[in-house]
């Protein structure tokens, strides 16, 4: 008898420590629901150049202060409240003006104003890793800030930025098949593009300091890579030339320009054709001596487009304005 009532004890004890163990298995189960929906709770935490930081989920009220980023944001569907615009409305596209509708000019890129800033009480600010390093804790005590590459991005750079924003944003599905659309749109475009792409192209911006060369390091110039082109300005020639404003830009005086002695150039200009600092350039002797100009191989764009955008809506603009030069380079050619 006291055997069987051995047994039954042991019976017992089992029974009892299966069922605590169930529970503690069950209340362990909720107690990690319970932390994922408090992380739910507290927004979404991203990786950025600046560090990692903690942003409300879909945050509504989005400043951007560089155009890349303004870019990023009219491709995914979402307005800012505000841009730091340089006071210049135009200089944003107007494929993306139309997208983003009104915001609040919120200073110059170079140097934003935080009064204005916190006066549009964002849920988060998109700010460049390079220009406003300096400003960054600053700009933390506004609202939760990411960093990321504009100024000194290549093309490479601002696809991974494109993705970050996405996400940041709540969008990263939007992102994924934008994404998708514009590697078609890129596809498409660069089979557009007849022109001779082995010619050695230099693309540069043409200011009052002179012509700001983007070598292959740069955004024009990786996109142009990626186009086909042959970049005239890669790594070997450009290491001992000046940089313009700590970025990757490169400052070329006619001895220099003489030695690389563009076989096609792309001339970014604020006034098109008429602009006076692109006058100055014609008339140097140098200048008519390059093989891009004697052989009649030098466009003139929009440095709006091809320079400050920097965005994936703005190299879609590029591409398909590469193909549209092809078009008229091949109409001209079958009229000689």
């Amino acid at each position: 008898m006291k055997h069987s009532y051995k047994i039954m004890a042991i019976l017992f004890l089992t029974l009892t420590v299966v069922m605590l163990s169930a529970c503690g298995s069950v209340s362990d189960k909720g107690s990690d629901k319970s932390s994922k929906g408090d992380d739910d709770k507290d927004g979404i935490t991203i990786k950025h150049d600046g560090g990692t930081t903690k942003i409300a989920k879909d945050p509504k009220r989005v400043v951007a202060l560089e155009f890349s980023f303004v870019d990023a944001l009219a491709a995914l569907d979402v307005k800012p409240v505000g841009v730091a615009d340089d006071g210049k409305k135009d200089r944003i596209l107007k494929p993306i003006r139309e997208k983003i509708g009104d915001y609040k000019s919120v200073g110059a890129r170079k140097q934003p104003n935080l009064e204005e800033i916190s006066n549009q009480k964002p849920d988060v600010i998109i700010a460049d890793s390079n220009r406003h390093k300096g400003i960054q804790k600053d700009l933390e005590k506004i609202a939760p800030t990411i960093m990321l590459p504009s100024f000194d991005s290549d093309y490479k750079d601002n696809l991974e930025a494109f993705k970050t924003i996405a996400k940041a944003v709540g969008k990263e599905d939007k992102g994924k098949d934008r994404l998708k659309e514009h590697n078609e749109l890129m596809d498409k475009y660069s089979k557009e593009i007849t022109m001779d792409k082995s010619q050695p192209v230099l693309a540069s911006v043409v200011a009052k300091s002179g012509l700001l060369a983007h070598p292959e390091n740069t955004y024009v110039g990786e996109l142009l890579k990626e186009l086909g082109f042959d970049n005239a300005l890669n790594k070997t020639k450009t290491d001992n030339l000046s940089k313009y404003l700590k970025g990757p830009y490169l400052q070329l005086n006619p001895e220099v320009l003489s030695d690389i002695n563009p076989g096609r150039m792309f001339i970014m200009a604020d006034k098109g054709e008429n602009d006076p600092n692109l006058k100055k350039q014609e008339e140097d002797p140098v200048w008519q001596d390059l093989d891009a100009v004697k052989n009649n191989r030098v466009s003139v764009v929009d440095r709006n487009t091809w320079a400050r955008a920097r965005g994936i809506i703005s190299s879609e603009e590029i591409a398909k304005q590469l193909a549209e030069i092809s078009k008229n380079e091949q109409k001209d050619s079958q009229q000689k």
